[in-house]
């Protein structure tokens, strides 16, 4: 299979769309397609970096995507496409929608169109409905791979395309998260952390919608021993100032010992991982219609061995099975205060769900995701077990019905 993968976000920026087509492309190529990528160069030079790719990689002069670019990405897809036979076209991102659905004359190729959430949202202003519908941007051959059940309703929603095009697809992680890492006991050490102490870790960007100040108020609200017994490490680049200055001020009047690491790479965060309890990631909903449409880093925590307290927004669902790779409560101080006195307090409870959070992100690997993206080789489909619940309600989970039953209550 010979397939066209283009998008408007790779390495060396650094964002989940970059990492999406970097890894379905590597992981095609290992089921044995031919993968074609196209990528911007961000003004650098990047054939040292793109040497170690598996994959064939083209650079096109740009950066960041914005409207003014669309010529010239039209230009680049039209080239691409009708400069040999591909069996299928693929916009990893929405900047490329339009400039392949304008190429589909050129090639009798599947075409296929990932969308990942807040783009969808984003799209809905009468100028990009008007550009979406004149060039036929999900007309014939098209195909829709939703990152998440959240995501491809919410695409169902807002565009009239028939629901058998779209196909919710869960992303995967990475073999590097499996790797292998410092021992706890010299990260601990490496950090000035007692053997002793509870590490809850959290990596994201510090914005209001990642919920930062929720986790913080939620820690204020455990009782006073619980709280000298744990160490929140706080993993991300600043986001709004105003917010990351009233985060900083308020973590420094609780007696948490509170942490702020900045952006690290991956593998000192593997290494962190390795010396954590458990992952906390309590995002909020959001008026100005950013949503998660998957969460990737609760999966990738998973793949490193922990289990994760996390909010029930957007896509999350998909990537933490509540009571069972984690517990997924409502976005509330209450909520998350239960949720994270279970965690640090029950050492039986965050190894079962330790154990099922590394074999769920161990099932949805890359290779899943691009055997059900492109329809490769004899990967099985990833199966969810979620179970029916009230809105209103946490999930459970039989094995674990004793230890997580307190979270229900008021």
């Amino acid at each position: 299979m010979n397939i066209l993968l283009l998008t408007s976000e790779f390495s060396p920026a650094n964002g989940g769309i970059g990492t999406y087509a970097r890894e379905i492309a590597a992981a095609a190529t290992q089921l044995g397609a031919e993968v074609k990528l196209i990528a911007p160069d961000y003004g650098k030079d990047n054939k040292s970096e793109d040497s170690n790719l598996p994959f064939d990689i083209l650079r096109f002069p740009g950066g960041l995507h914005s409207m003014r670019d669309m010529p010239g990405k039209i230009r680049l897809a039209r080239s691409h496409v009708a400069s040999r036979r591909f069996d299928v076209i693929h916009a990893a991102d929405w900047p490329f929608f339009i400039p392949v659905a304008l190429s589909r004359r050129l090639t009798q190729a599947r075409i296929l169109m990932t969308v990942h959430g807040t783009e969808i949202n984003e799209t809905q202003t009468p100028l990009k409905r008007l550009a979406v519908r004149a060039a036929g941007v999900f007309g014939p051959r098209t195909s829709i791979a939703a990152n998440s059940r959240f995501t491809r309703e919410l695409f169902r929603q807002r565009f009239s395309v028939d629901s058998g095009r779209i196909y919710a697809i869960p992303l995967g992680a990475s073999d590097f998260w499996f790797g292998g890492r410092n021992a706890r006991s010299a990260t601990r050490s490496k950090y000035g952390i007692p053997a002793d102490r509870i590490v809850m870790v959290t990596v994201a960007r510090l914005t209001r919608r990642k919920g930062h100040l929720l986790t913080l108020s939620a820690i204020s609200a455990l009782s006073s021993e619980l709280r000298r017994r744990l160490t929140w490490l706080v993993i991300g680049p600043d986001g709004e100032m105003d917010y990351v200055a009233e985060l900083r001020r308020l973590a420094a009047t609780t007696d948490c010992d509170v942490r702020f690491l900045g952006r690290l790479p991956n593998e000192q965060i593997r290494d962190i991982y390795g010396a954590s309890d458990f992952f906390c990631l309590t995002g909020l909903p959001e008026s100005s219609g950013r949503v998660e449409g998957f969460g990737l880093v609760y999966l990738e925590a998973g793949a490193a061995g922990l289990p994760s307290v996390a909010t029930d927004v957007g896509g999350v669902a998909d990537a933490v099975i509540g009571g069972q790779t984690g517990l997924l409560v409502s976005p509330s101080i209450e909520a998350v205060t239960r949720a994270l006195t279970m965690l640090a307090t029950d050492e039986r409870a965050r190894s079962a769900l330790a154990a099922q959070a590394t074999a769920h992100a161990a099932h949805l690997s890359w290779k899943r995701c691009a055997a059900d993206t492109y329809q490769l080789g004899s990967v099985p489909p990833a199966k969810f077990h979620f179970l029916s619940m009230p809105a209103d309600q946490e999930p459970r989970s039989p094995s674990l019905q004793p230890a997580i039953s307190d979270l229900g209550k008021a």
